[in-house]
This record gives C-alpha cells, structure tokens and sequence, in this order.
C-alpha cells in the first residue's frame, strides 16, 4: 500500500458528528507512565530506564490471523482498547477507524476505536499543527506535534490515498498521538504518544465501479504501518520505535495460507511475525537473498523491496526484452499477487483465466476466476518462477510460486485467483499499454503471496530472504499452459514469446510493399506495377529523346567542320 502523496484540508463537522457538551469537562490531557511487560511466550525483557521510560531487548513473536478479505492482522493496544489491525510492510502510520464517526466497516464492527473513552483515559491528544499543515511524508521532522487542540471536533481532517492490488482508496483523517502496544505472546509492549492518524471515514474507492472482488478493510480497526520510518509523514512510527528498542537485526513473516485459500498447510503452527532471534530451523537451510535494495532516498529508505529476475511461467520470460529484472515491493496491506498492466497481460496469454474485463481493459478492482473442466472440476494451474540474481554461471536457484496458491474461495460460491491487474499505467480507455518503469509499476506480493514463502527482512544489510513452502511440483501443472504458436509464423513473421503472437513484418519501411492478410508477409501494393509502368515508359520516352537530342547535335557539329 503506497500513499499518493496528496492532501487536502476540510472543514470537520463539528455539530453533526459530536455532541457538544460532551467535550465539556474533557479538555485535560496528558498520559499514564507505562512499563512493558514481557511477553510470555517470547524472550522479550524489559529494561527500566530514566523518568518512566522502558527499553525492549531480546525478540518478540506476534500471532496473525486474517479477516474476509484475507489481510493479515495482529492483536494491538491503542488508547486503552484491544482492537484488530491490519499488519502492513508497505505504509509507515498507525491508522485507526474513530467509531464515532462510523468509520469501521461495517458501522457497528467491534472492536472500533472509541474516541471519547480513550479521551476519558487521558492517552489521545490531538496534533494542533492539524490547524496550520498537512502531514506529508519527507516533512516529518516540520509536523512536531508538541502543542494540541482540545477535541477532536475542532481538528481539520485531511486527505490521502492509498493504492492497494491496483485499486485507490481515499481516507479523510486527523493527526494525534495516543498510547499504542502490541501483543507478542501473552504481554502487550507498547509506549505512550505514539504517532496515529484517527480516520473518521471509512476508506472510499473513487468512482467505485459496480463490481469490485474483494471488500478491503472490512471487520477490522485499522492499520498498523510495518514499513521504514521514513514513509510515516510524522517521521517516526511505532514499528519503527519497537525495532529501535529490540535492536532487531531482522524480522520474519512466516505466514500459513489463509483460511479461504484452496491449499492449506498441515499442522498446528500458526501465522506469525518474529521480530530478531533466530530463523526458523524449518526453512534456513532453504532461504535465498536478494541483492541489497537502493537507499538514500525516502521512498526506496521505507520501502521492503528486491529485485526480481526473468520472472516466467510456462517456460517463457515474461519480461524478455522489457528488462531482465523487475522492483518488487512487499505489501501485506492487501492479499494478492499484482501485476503491472504489461506483465498481467502476458500473463493471461498463456495461463487460461475466466476475466470480466479484456485483455488490455482497466480490472477496476475485479479478480479473474481459474478454468473448470466439462465435469466441473477445476484444473490446476502452472507455477511462476523468478531468480533473485541475474544468469550467471554457476546458475542461480530458481524460485517456484504454484498459482493454485493463489486460489481462494469467494464469498460468491466460486474460485478466484488473487493475480491483481494496477491499472495505474494505463491510458483509460483506450486500452493502450504505457512504457513501463518499475519505479511507479512495481509488481506487489501481498499477504497470500507471502504465505507461500518464509519470508526474511534484513534491517542490517537491506536484503530479503525468501524460502518456499510447500512442494511446487505436487501444486502445479504445466498441461493448462497455453499452446504456443510459433509453429504457425510465416516465414517473415516474428515470434514473440511473451504474448504468444507471431508479429507481422513491418512492411511499411519499404517502398510500394504492404502486408499479405493470408500469407502475412509482405507483397507489392496494387498500385506498384502501375507505377513501374510509368517509370520503364517515361525512362523510355527520355532515352528517345535524348538519343535524338544527340543525332542532332552531332549533325549540326559535321555542318559546322564543313
């Protein structure tokens, strides 16, 4: 989930949404002193220090579970309520829906942060610089929030955006601070005046179209922003504070597929989040890293990102003579795998997928259902495979994804695959295909992509570590791959593997040729023979001429010698 960057400041209705007199005698602020328990599962300690304050050291495990739409969440505390947050890699603030305001969905989910009891408990304070700026990421250290408003009615909210497996979704919200603590084991660790955006609307799709596959954020209290520092507009974060405090070296996301994927994992182990430690025995033997990301910027300084190469299915390099790598961005803010347009639509050329939209049209949010034989069971999908280094000799291990990983039962009674076309670098309507450049159309792996792999986040060196689960060649199939054609080009056409098409020659950089639609090589234009007429009779006339010119010249020049 990446942040457009925009805002806006609106007027907040003060008398619509809050009664007046409940402020009345809720203006004093300040927060409670709180020590960090140890997690009772985890080889968290606290260390006491000066004026209340409490440093972590040692590893922390959080447990994930999912909701509807397949996010991740884990168990947090935010001004002195339990609530249910979405754990993201890719965004920086802790965000949460104010119930007050109905911004949970739906309006009556629990648990919905409530804004008036975490007042009453005096942990929430409202930023005044709400009144004066808005908070955009790379101002952080100029958003200080030290001095604050009395209520939350008075604050102007402002706008952002969010961008999750192509689809944008706008939020209205205030800037505060309040007491934040998550649950790792049996203990919740957490801190006081925290960075958190209170959301007072639910997050709205602009021009929602009729139909859209997945109701993110549905049942959940907010989000809590997994990514650098330095994407959080307030220059700091709580994940940022709590990995500063474990001095965590690493953490590792060891998803199970959710509970609506068509694989499922035996055993009891559960999904988690393990912040330093140690790698799970299961897969360390197995982990394969990526080359260390750029930084020295803000974005690619926050972002949890690796290069992917010759990233294939069915035998064929879907980038070919795009590029031989491609930025992939870890994004559990959403489910699915999401594809730029380029690389969607190639993808769908040779695996078979049941689309509401054609090849080279926007998806607007909607999902692709997988193939069903004529006795209605379904057929079982190839593998994507990519390297996280370039050919070299000897040659880097590949990588194997199952797409029947990303299989899930729908609400609707059928089976979709989470592969998400980003329609952000398409020209609407015209269904054409811009250049593309992986810093603004990046493939994503969401949260169900990652369960299929144990996944590593190196905080020292700025690479990621990734090992499969499961056994790719038992998932997968190559026999729904499609049928290649190459065997039908024409002796002038050339084969282009990633969209299995024979590209016709292009008879327009010769003079007089056109293009044969039966044989599709390239012939003479109708009006050729006509004009070489012209040209043999006018080079004719002209030899005539001047085989003439020249008798006469000679004739005159005998004339002259007698």
């Amino acid at each position: 989930m990446l942040s457009s960057g925009r805002s806006l400041f609106l007027p907040f209705c003060s008398t619509c949404l809050w009664p007046s007199a409940l402020f009345l005698d809720l203006l004093g602020y300040g927060y409670l002193p709180i020590r960090i328990a140890a997690a009772a599962n985890s080889n968290v300690v606290p260390m006491l220090l000066g004026s209340g304050q409490t440093r972590v050291v040692g590893n922390a495990t959080l447990e994930v579970s999912y909701n509807s739409a397949m996010q991740p969440l884990v168990k947090m505390m935010i001004g002195g309520q339990k609530l249910d947050m979405i754990f993201d890699v890719s965004s920086g603030e802790t965000l949460v829906f104010v119930k007050e305001t109905m911004a949970c969905s739906p309006a009556d989910f629990t648990p919905c942060y409530n804004y008036t009891e975490a007042l009453l408990a005096k942990k929430v304070r409202v930023c005044d610089d709400n009144l004066r700026m808005t908070c955009k990421v790379g101002d952080g250290m100029s958003y200080a929030c030290t001095s604050y408003l009395p209520t939350l009615a008075g604050a102007p909210v402002h706008k952002d955006s969010l961008n999750i497996d192509g689809v944008q979704y706008d939020q209205l919200g205030v800037e505060a601070k309040d007491e934040v603590k998550i649950q790792a084991g049996g203990s919740f660790l957490g801190w006081p005046d925290i960075p958190v955006r209170l959301l007072v609307h639910n997050l709205t799709i602009p021009n929602q179209p009729d139909e859209v596959s997945l109701n993110l954020f549905d049942s959940v209290s907010g989000l809590l922003g997994a990514s650098g520092p330095s994407l959080s507009c307030r220059g700091g974060s709580f994940w940022g504070k709590l990995l500063q405090e474990t001095n965590a070296r690493f953490f590792a996301l060891d998803f199970r597929p959710p509970p609506q994927a068509i694989i499922q994992e035996e055993g009891k182990h559960r999904s988690q989040v393990a912040v330093d430690g140690t790698y799970d025995p299961r897969f360390a033997k197995d982990l394969l890293w990526s080359q260390p990301k750029q930084t020295g910027d803000v974005v690619n300084d926050g972002t949890h990102e690796f290069l992917l190469y010759h990233f294939s299915v069915c035998g064929v390099d879907l980038l070919y003579d795009t590029s031989s790598n491609w930025l992939t961005v870890l994004d559990t803010s959403g489910p699915c795998l999401s594809l730029p347009p380029f690389l969607f639509d190639r993808l769908r050329t040779w695996v078979p997928m049941q689309c509401s939209f054609a090849i080279g049209e926007p998806s607007q949010g909607r999902l692709c259902s997988v193939p069903r034989d004529a006795d209605g069971k379904r057929r079982s999908l190839p593998t994507l495979e990519f390297k996280l280094e370039d050919d070299q000799d000897p040659a880097p291990r590949v990588l194997r994804l199952p797409l029947d990983r990303l299989v899930f039962h729908h609400s609707s009674g059928s089976e979709l695959l989470c592969v998400a076309r980003s329609d952000s670098q398409t020209v609407e309507g015209s269904g054409m295909e811009v250049f593309p450049d992986m810093l603004y159309a990046h493939v994503t792996f969401g949260s169900m992509v990652l369960s299929s792999f144990y996944t590593v986040i190196n905080l020292q060196d700025n690479t990621i570590g990734l090992a499969p689960r499961g056994n790719a060649s038992k998932e997968s199939s190559l026999e729904t791959c499609a049928t290649s054609v190459q065997h039908t080009c024409s002796v002038e056409q050339t084969f282009y593997p990633p969209q299995n098409v024979c590209k016709d020659p292009n008879c327009s950089e010769y003079m007089f040729m056109t293009l044969d639609e039966k044989s599709r090589i390239c012939i003479w234009t109708s009006t050729a023979p006509v004009l070489f007429g012209v040209v043999l009779v006018s080079l004719m006339v002209l030899d005539c001429v001047s085989h003439r010119l020249y008798m006469r010249a000679t004739q005159k020049a005998g004339e002259f010698r007698q």
